[in-house]
């Protein structure tokens, strides 16, 4: 069964208590991982090597191939539901082959590269631990088709918390391996890795088989459909996009450490915060609203379609802008708690929260395009994103190479040149939008979610200033390193802007703020509407 706008509440619920759940596990991941190996080398080593999984996670098992593989299958699923059925099944064996190529493939160049090739000590232990990482590719591959099928089909929960078992056999792993070197702990996680992605995809299986059952004969009758040569062509598209992102990241990167050698640290730190809440929020609302525009525009709704991109839209002004906002004024108190102790120093703290209230700042647009995005693949029209994502690639290094080369610019101009292209992007999608007749009002929309986080933002600020000390006198005076009093530090806060948008939303009686605080934070029924 499908979901309808009536079950959009619950299905955002859903997504957010799944995705939740898995991020939770990913964090405690990070800051075991953190915890028991430190920086060591061999550590470096195995997340250079795991880089390589998430970007064929970022490329097969969301994003463009998501974006590409719901327009395609609404379409056939409006005609007749086993006609698209029978075309999941053929895409999946035809990926499985395609994927288990790529990795012989693959595994193959890294033999010869070992063989034949004088590498460093440090660069076969790379080649080592990529070679038992990348046969995972093809269970993440597969993994990114049943959660397509299944966001089709109105299932948030099981997809979303998939990643958990991934990341529960690494923190496994880590406690089993503690008292090994770092070397052979970081090689029996790279073993364990292939049956982590193996279990995420098996947990996703069973509903997948209901879905789109059918005999052991169907499933292995491959063809290749005209429906898979155009989703061929709409995910190429998508992928150069996607890949444009990645070139972003990486440009970042080279730009960080010629500032700093250590600038590439405090932009990965802050992107992983960034990146949680956009996950917890911005994917929420984005993913549960895809397959319903998808589905009104197959089926020529213009109405319908106008509407949800209406309440689409709105949704996301009244969530994404208090989480901007909750990046800059928590953002302090976050980072603090999360990597403040240790060898992560008073200084390397200070730069990473100044790099998260940057990425803040491309919080709103970021998820904004997610959205544009879906009605021009709605449409087939892969192109226009693809290109606005190459204009962004270039707007990035422009901005990066006049604050690094001719300002001299501290490391924080990077997420700033990252925040100002994602609003580049988002502006000439939404104008071209606007010019096919979709407009939101974005400004209207905007007026109460932004006076609300204003006046949340102040309220922590005023709090901070008399019951903690100012951060910038913690910066000097040295942050402290007692996680209890972190964890009171950003309870406190989070505990009063939360309660400055409830405040504002009640006196206002701002129904849209006050359904999306029901929605991800589970607010009683019983609060005035």
């Amino acid at each position: 069964m499908s979901i309808s706008e009536h079950h959009l509440p619950r299905s955002i619920k859903l997504f957010f208590s799944a995705t939740f759940m898995s991020r939770l596990t990913g964090l405690l991941r990070d800051l075991l991982t953190a915890y028991l190996f430190g920086d060591h080398p061999s550590l470096a080593a195995f997340l250079v090597a795991f880089r390589l999984s998430n970007l064929f996670r970022r490329l097969l098992g969301e994003g463009p191939f998501q974006s590409a593989f719901i327009p395609h299958f609404e379409e056939l699923k409006l005609q007749h539901q086993e006609d698209a059925n029978r075309f999941f099944r053929q895409l999946t064996l035809l990926t499985a082959f395609i994927l288990i190529a790529l990795v012989a493939l693959g595994e193959g160049a890294l033999s010869v590269m070992q063989s034949w090739t004088p590498l460093s000590f440090d660069t076969k232990e790379i080649v080592r631990l990529t070679q038992w990482l990348l046969p995972g590719i093809l269970f993440i591959g597969l993994y990114g088709l049943n959660i397509s099928l299944l966001n089709c089909y109105g299932s948030f929960f099981i997809p979303n918390l998939a990643p958990a078992i991934c990341n529960c056999i690494w923190i496994a792993t880590l406690f089993l391996c503690r008292e090994q070197p770092p070397a052979l702990a970081m090689l029996s996680l790279a073993k364990w890795m292939f049956i982590g992605l193996l279990g995420q995809w098996v947990f996703t299986l069973p509903l997948t088989l209901r879905h789109a059952s059918a005999s052991f004969k169907e499933w292995l009758s491959i063809k290749i459909s005209p429906t898979i040569v155009r989703l061929a062509k709409s995910y190429s598209f998508g992928l150069i996009g996607v890949g444009a992102v990645q070139v972003n990241s990486l440009i970042d990167s080279i730009f960080a450490r010629w500032i700093d050698l250590r600038g590439p640290v405090y932009l990965w730190n802050s992107i992983r915060l960034q990146l949680l809440i956009l996950a917890l929020f911005g994917m929420a609302l984005t993913g549960t609203l895809t397959p319903l525009l998808s589905r009104a525009i197959k089926a020529k709704e213009t109405k319908r379609a106008q509407d949800l991109f209406i309440q689409g839209c709105r949704r996301i002004l009244t969530l994404m802008i208090p989480c901007s906002f909750a990046l800059i004024s928590l953002g302090g108190a976050a980072v603090d708690l999360v990597f403040g102790r240790g060898h992560f120093s008073e200084l390397a703290v200070a730069k990473t929260t100044l790099c998260l209230g940057a990425y803040g700042l491309g919080l709103l647009p970021t998820t904004l395009i997610f959205l544009f995005s879906a009605l021009f693949f709605a449409e087939n029209n892969f192109k226009t994103p693809m290109k606005l994502s190459l204009f962004s690639v270039i707007v990035n290094i422009l901005l990066n190479s006049l604050f690094v080369f001719w300002l001299q610019l501290d490391v924080v101009s990077i997420a700033l040149a990252t925040a100002a292209s994602s609003w580049v992007n988002c502006y000439f999608l939404y104008r071209l939008l606007t010019q096919k007749g979709w407009k939101a009002r974005l400004l209207l929309s905007s007026f109460h979610p932004l006076f609300a986080s204003l006046f949340a933002s102040l309220c922590v600020l005023g709090v901070n200033a008399l019951l903690f000390h100012p951060f910038s006198a913690r910066a000097m005076a040295g942050f402290p390193h007692h996680t209890l009093e972190q964890l009171i530090h950003f309870l406190t806060l989070f505990a009063i802007f939360f309660g400055g948008l409830l405040l504002y939303a009640l006196s206002f009686k701002n129904r849209e703020l006050l359904d999306l605080l029901r929605d991800f934070f589970f607010l009683p029924s019983s609060l005035p509407k």
